[in-house]
């Protein structure tokens, strides 16, 4: 459909637990939700959602929602069931709302359902986006799949079938066309980006917890975080004279091992772990860091195939970055004039990044400065959409041959 040159677009969005609510578990996807659907929007098209996690009663997506997936194996078992009923049902309703409305579906893939296959039986484009290796990373490094045969079942298939798959990483597009079989040319690569004017520091009151220099974290506090590494840091550097505190923003399964650590160590008194927090209220706790921390270690699948959205959120916040030397952060990072580079899982060379942060606090604040204008010059959701729009089209191009 393309009425007077005005593109259409069906997002699609299956998952039970990712909602647009502002009160959402899954934070870190609601941001990629909106602001994929903002990006859109800002190149003019018109956007019409079918977002299951908004559709359901709100306890689905409220916080201790994970908690349930994961509680055991018949909770689990019963959630898969489910997700795949839903699946089958939604597919249907999708179709039925928004069918002969769009030129176009955009899919954000959930674990056991996919929904644009509906519309690419009736000749609709199906641009399919895919944040990880789901069969994997819901088995493994959340616990919440039981279904592992039929949710990797689940997924191949739909890589194979889309239209077009995004992928957040190259790490990630090499892992997906190994384990799908599919060809490199139909996936595009479109890293996370940023609202750009929600993390802005000239709009934001800087919420300070310490006054000691503060590397701040925001994010799940899951396993691959790498928190346990920077509270061993932060301990020795302390011993060292170097004094530097600590604030963790977020939850998860980690948590409660990650603060008996920080009491094991002496350095409770340094660290503040205050929790999952209103959405609008990230901004200013960002702007109380004097660094961020983006610390990911490698993965059991053997390769950090995430792009970090708390990256580009310190950065547009305009907060120098501590980061692990994956993909997104050597790529959007430039070592000591807009942030701090140290090799994955290394402690020693950890603590060498935060030593240099902290010797630099003199210069933070230009070197923030030069970390936002690269952000909002480069790592906008409207720079993300334009670079993946213009990829999809060339792919759909050829298809047509």
């Amino acid at each position: 459909m393309d009425q007077q040159n005005t593109k259409y677009l069906g997002y699609l969005s299956a998952a039970p637990r990712v909602s647009t609510h502002l009160d959402a578990e899954s934070a870190g996807a609601r941001a990629h939700v909106l602001g994929t659907i903002k990006g859109f929007e800002g190149l003019n098209w018109k956007v019409k959602p079918f977002i299951v996690g908004d559709r359901v009663p709100r306890k689905l997506v409220m916080k201790g929602s994970e908690k349930v997936l994961s509680s055991g194996f018949i909770p689990t078992l019963a959630a898969d069931l489910v997700r795949r009923w839903m699946s089958l049902v939604n597919g249907q309703r999708a179709w039925q709302e928004l069918g002969g409305q769009v030129d176009w579906v955009y899919e954000r893939f959930a674990s056991l359902q996919s929904l644009g296959w509906v519309f690419k039986r009736q000749g609709v484009p199906w641009i399919l986006e895919t944040n990880g290796p789901f069969f994997y990373e819901a088995k493994t490094e959340r616990k919440s799949l039981v279904l592992s045969g039929l949710a990797r079942w689940v997924e191949i298939k739909a890589y194979r079938e889309c239209d077009v798959l995004v992928c957040v990483t190259e790490a990630l597009k090499e892992i997906v066309v190994r384990e799908a079989s599919i060809p490199s040319e139909k996936v595009v690569v479109v890293p996370n980006g940023v609202d750009t004017n929600f993390f802005d520091p000239e709009r934001q009151k800087a919420k300070r917890l310490f006054e000691d220099f503060t590397v701040g974290f925001v994010g799940g506090l899951l396993a691959w975080q790498g928190l346990d590494l920077l509270l061993e840091a932060l301990h020795e550097l302390r011993a060292e004279g170097i004094n530097i505190s600590l604030v963790v923003m977020g939850d998860g399964p980690m948590r409660p091992l990650w603060q008996a650590q920080a009491q094991q160590l002496g350095i409770s008194a340094n660290v503040i772990f205050v929790g999952r927090k209103p959405w609008q209220e990230v901004p200013e706790y960002i702007a109380g860091f004097d660094v961020g921390y983006s610390g990911q270690i490698q993965l059991q699948v053997g390769k950090m195939y995430h792009s970090p959205l708390k990256l580009y959120e310190y950065m547009a916040m305009a907060k120098p970055v501590v980061a692990s030397a994956f993909e997104d952060a050597q790529r959007v990072i430039r070592d000591r004039e807009t942030g701090f580079l140290f090799q994955p899982g290394d402690k020693k060379d950890l603590k060498r990044a935060l030593a240099s942060a902290y010797q630099s606090r003199t210069t933070l604040l230009q070197m923030g400065q030069k970390a936002r204008e690269e952000i909002v010059a480069n790592h906008g959701w409207i720079a993300r959409e334009q670079s993946m729009i213009a990829a999809a089209e060339r792919i759909l191009k050829e298809t047509k041959k």
